[in-house]
C-alpha cells in the first residue's frame, strides 16, 4: 500500500510511502523497513541478514521498539552487514519544524509516540503504550503518518492529536505494564544508508551465515549475555525466579519487551534464508530457513508464558522451563542446519 506524491500548503512534496510488516514483527522493524524501501533498499535483505542473541542485564526500557544495540546505533545493530545508520533526535517546542526539515531533505522521520492519543489505534483514549510510526507529510492542520502495525493505517490525523502523542509522558498504565511508563519526549529517529549496499551473491550470503553462526557459538561475556551460552544462562535465571516477587515481575516484564524484537529478527532471518533458497534452489538453505523459523515460533511459548505470569500472576516455572528447553533445542538444530547451508553455498562458488 502506498500513497502518491502530494503537496502540502508549504510546497513540500510528500514522497510515496509503503506499509511493511510481518506477523512476528513490531513497529521497530516495520518503520525501519518503510524507511529502507523509501530509499530503494530491500528490508528483508538489510534487516533479515543478521541473527543474534544479545542481552545486557538491566539495560531495557518499556517500549515496543526496544532492541539492545549499544555501543552501536539502533539501525547499525539491526543491519550488521550493511552501512545502515540511525540517530535519535529530541526536538524542542512543538518540534514540527525539525520534521519538516527532514522531509524536505528526503528523510522519513520515525516518531516515538503514545498510542493513547492516536485516533486510528485501538488504544485511543484507553491505553498508554510506547510505539513508533513514520511521518511523511505535514500541513498547517494535519500530520500524515504511516503505521503498518495492525490495524494498518496511512493518512492524516489532526495535528493536535499527533503532538499530544509525540509529546506524551506515557504514564504507567495497568492495562499495558510492558510498554507504558516511557515518555515520548518529542523523540524521532533519522536513518540513512551511509555507503553502498553489498551485493547479496553466493559469497556474501555464505559469509553472513558463517558470521551469524560464529556469534551464536562464541562464549558469552560476564557483562553481556550473547549466543547460545548467554541465552541458556538467561533462561536458567528466569526459571529460577521466586514466583510473586517484585524481582520476578521486573524480570518477566523485561522478557516480554526484549524478546519481541529478538523474535522478529529471527523470523525475518528465516524469510531472508527462504528467499535465497528459492532464488538458487539450494535445499540446505530451505532446511535452514525452516529451522530458524522454528526458533522464531519457539520464542512465542517463552514470551507468552512469561507475559501471562506477569499480568495474571500465573507463574509456572515448570512450563517456562519446558518452553525454554525447547527453544534452545531448536536453536542448536538450526545452527547445525545453517552450517550445512554455508557448506552448500561454498560448493556453488
Amino acid at each position: 500500500m502506498s500513497t502518491t506524491g502530494t503537496t502540502d500548503t508549504t510546497g513540500t512534496t510528500a514522497q510515496p510511502v509503503q506499509l511493511w510488516t510481518r506477523d512476528l514483527g513490531s513497529c521497530l522493524h516495520g518503520t525501519l523497513a518503510t524507511a529502507l524501501i523509501h530509499d530503494g533498499h530491500d528490508p528483508v535483505t538489510v534487516l533479515g541478514a543478521p541473527w543474534e542473541f544479545r542481552r545486557y542485564p538491566g539495560a531495557w526500557s518499556s517500549e515496543e521498539y526496544f532492541f539492545f544495540s549499544e555501543p552501536d546505533s539502533l539501525a547499525k545493530r539491526l543491519a550488521l552487514f550493511h552501512p545502515f545508520e540511525s540517530t535519535w533526535h529530541r526536538s524542542g517546542g512543538d518540534g514540527l519544524d525539525d520534521l519538516r526539515e527532514a522531509l524536505e531533505a528526503g528523510v522519513l522521520p520515525i516518531a516515538a509516540v503514545d498510542n493513547f492519543y492516536l485516533p486510528f489505534r485501538p488504544a485511543f483514549h484507553d491505553v498508554h503504550a510506547a510505539h513508533l510510526l513514520v511521518v511523511y507529510r505535514i500541513t498547517d492542520t494535519e500530520v500524515y503518518v504511516s503505521d503498518a502495525q495492525p490495524p494498518a493505517f496511512q493518512g492524516a490525523i489532526p495535528m493536535a492529536d499527533f503532538l499530544a502523542s509525540w509529546g506524551s509522558l506515557n504514564p504507567p498504565d495497568d492495562a499495558d505494564v510492558f510498554f507504558s511508563a516511557s515518555p515520548s519526549g518529542r523523540r524521532w529517529l533519522q536513518t540513512r544508508m551511509a555507503g553502498p549496499a553489498p551485493e547479496p551473491d553466493l559469497d556474501w550470503v555464505g559469509h553472513v551465515i558463517r558470521e551469524n553462526v560464529a556469534r551464536y557459538w562464541q562464549e558469552s561475556t560476564a557483562q553481556t549475555q550473547t549466543g547460545v551460552a548467554g541465552l541458556r544462562h538467561y533462561l536458567d535465571q528466569l526459571c529460577a525466579l521466586a514466583p510473586g516477587t517484585d524481582a520476578a515481575s521486573e524480570a518477566l516484564s523485561e522478557l516480554y519487551v526484549i524478546s519481541w524484537n529478538i523474535q522478529a529478527q529471527t523470523g525475518l532471518h528465516a524469510e531472508f534464508l527462504r528467499n535465497q533458497s528459492t532464488k538458487w534452489r539450494i535445499r540446505e538453505l530451505a532446511e535452514a530457513a525452516a529451522g530458524v523459523d522454528a526458533v522464531a515460533h519457539g520464542w512465542t511459548g517463552v514470551r507468552m508464558t512469561g507475559a501471562h505470569a506477569r499480568v495474571w500472576e500465573r507463574h509456572r516455572p515448570d512450563e517456562l522451563r519446558r518452553h525454554s528447553t525447547e527453544l534452545v533445542r531448536r536453536l542448536e538444530v538450526a545452527l547445525n542446519q545453517l552450517e550445512l547451508a554455508a557448506d552448500a553455498l561454498s560448493r556453488r562458488t
